[in-house]
């Protein structure tokens, strides 16, 4: 009986296609998981047939702004859609989908795919966490990146936010601006870009902005990349934060390191040169591989 009332539902939604996001999410009898699946169902549908301007309304109606515009950066970052943590998908994940509650506001989607080099499908399974928004309507806030595997939890965002120490140490100073600058890309800040440009204009030389930094930023626009040259990536994610060490070179001079996937070996590393003016150390100099 369960089984025919959720067919029901979903061929109700189907003959209404246009109104997808906002009548599915807001039906009070089909569970969070069951609108989690739709959502899922018909988003690896546009893949497969290119209707992106249905997949662009799937991604309004069921994911927050915030996530949002991290799935773009994590595109960008990845090449790969942290929704599907694949390029594409096929008939066969579809037919494979499920979707079940794991604990508070966080579930997990699985679905199996072909994997290259695997003679059988693999199983991939995503945790995400969700919210109600003011009108009640169930959204996606965070999506587990590839690299996060199938670990979750709110734990994941326990992340104090850090006060830059500029008058004390060089060390102290660089450490603490980059724990400062990633606290908003981790804890996906709905003034991400307003908070990332407080930071640079107060803790970074002007000649450094107007020259190396703009550069560099040129530079990736122009091949398409929306890399930040502060943290060599277009992102930066939770799970990344607790990796982050600084090593001394000289001085002036350190070297910011952190782990983008450690199961893999993925790796980042920028060099940072500091000045001080008027009693305050600034950055001044990066390099970045």
């Amino acid at each position: 009986m369960q089984k025919r009332k959720y067919l029901v539902v979903l061929v109700i939604l189907f003959l209404f296609a246009p109104m997808v996001g906002a009548q599915y999410v807001r039906a009070q009898h089909v569970t969070k998981a069951e609108k989690i699946k739709f959502f899922y169902d018909r988003y690896m549908e546009c893949i497969e047939t290119g209707n992106r301007k249905m997949g662009s309304d799937l991604l309004r109606s069921f994911l927050t702004p915030e996530m949002q515009k991290k799935r773009g950066r994590l595109i960008d970052a990845t090449g790969a859609d942290p929704i599907l943590r694949a390029q594409d998908v096929s008939e066969h994940g579809r037919q494979t989908l499920t979707c079940r509650h794991l604990e508070g506001n966080w579930f997990e989607v699985a679905y199996r795919s072909f994997s290259w080099g695997v003679q059988d499908t693999v199983t991939i399974r995503i945790p995400m966490r969700t919210e109600e928004d003011e009108k009640g309507r169930v959204r996606i806030n965070y999506i587990v990146p590839e690299w996060g595997g199938s670990r979750y939890g709110d734990y994941l965002f326990d992340i104090q936010s850090q006060r830059v120490i500029d008058r004390l140490d060089a060390r102290i100073f660089v450490e603490t601006f980059f724990k400062a600058y990633v606290y908003p890309y981790a804890t996906m800040s709905p003034s991400l870009e307003q908070d990332l440009e407080q930071l640079r204009k107060r803790y970074c030389t002007p000649s450094f902005l107007r020259g190396k930094y703009a550069a560099i930023k040129q530079e990736y626009l122009e091949d398409g990349e929306s890399i930040d040259p502060l943290i060599n990536c277009a992102d930066f994610d939770a799970f990344w934060h607790p990796s982050i060490r600084v090593d001394s070179i000289d001085s002036l001079t350190f070297r910011i390191g952190y782990d983008t996937d450690g199961t893999k070996g993925w790796h980042k590393d920028i060099k940072m040169m500091v000045t001080m003016e008027k009693g305050r150390f600034l950055l001044s100099d990066i390099e970045a591989k």
